[in-house]
């Protein structure tokens, strides 16, 4: 498969999987552990940048590693703060925080999973290919062996 058909097949499962999302029920919300909630976080990362990530198994020695704190805002709105990055990419740090930037206000969120995201928030790894593009760990396959 070339990699225009692998974009939109990509493309097209990110937005079958927020449609899944968009119809959660309220006990569903309810119920949201942090590890459901890191991955339904990635998958909104995935969505508003879906030309910037990868489904791939991640290459061996990886561009860059960003780590970032992901919280929310009064507004419900997400801040990123970085945890971790590689001073020798600042762009790959951009990248990961313009892809939390773009993401709209949280919904559906309880209101006990709203206080852990305000107080204590997730924590997050972006794994960047040699081209730029990235896979968050949450949701990546295991790496390629050197």
């Amino acid at each position: 498969m070339n990699r225009t058909a692998a974009d939109l097949v990509t493309s097209v499962a990110l937005v079958a999987a927020a449609a899944l999302l968009a119809i959660a029920t309220p006990a569903q919300a309810q119920a949201q552990t942090a590890e459901q909630l890191k991955a339904e976080f990635a998958r909104s990362v995935y969505l508003g940048s879906a030309t910037r990530v990868h489904d791939e198994r991640p290459q061996p020695l990886l561009r860059a590693v960003v780590v970032l704190r992901i919280k929310l805002d009064d507004h419900n709105r997400w801040q990123a703060e970085v945890f971790r990055d590689n001073p020798d990419q600042p762009e790959m740090t951009r990248a990961a925080l313009d892809s939390v930037a773009r993401l709209p206000a949280a919904v559906g969120l309880s209101a006990q999973a709203q206080q852990a995201l305000r107080s204590d928030g997730l924590i997050e790894a972006w794994l960047f290919q040699s081209d730029g593009r990235f896979a968050l760990k949450t949701l990546a396959k295991p790496q390629k062996g050197a």
